[in-house]
């Protein structure tokens, strides 16, 4: 019986951490949505200090993310953050605008 009950919380223990990863990433995958679409667009005040947040904001999260997302997901989102902080940063916007809508 205790055996039992061991493994019954070993169970619960492991349906929480799934759950707690699902919400993790279902939130870190809402909030680079909605930073995504508050961009300001290219020539306006606070775009490269905004796509620079955003980039920051994925770096900070990629590692937990990882762990549950594969390597060429988070591998590409990754790049397409560092194109779009880039490219705001020198002001090209055709490349800006190419990695926006690939992020979202």
């Amino acid at each position: 019986m205790k055996s039992f009950l061991i493994s019954l919380l070993l169970l619960l223990l492991l349906l929480c951490g799934i759950a707690g990863n699902a919400i993790y990433i279902n939130h870190v995958a809402n909030d680079m949505s909605r930073m995504t679409e508050a961009l300001p667009d290219i020539g306006e005040e606070g775009c490269a200090e905004a796509a620079a947040a955003l980039r920051d904001y994925w770096e900070r999260n990629v590692p937990y993310v990882g762990l549950s997302v594969g390597y060429p997901v988070t591998d590409r989102v990754s790049e397409q953050a560092a194109v779009l902080s880039a490219c705001a940063a020198c002001g090209d916007l055709f490349g800006y605008r190419s990695a926006l809508a690939l992020l979202q």
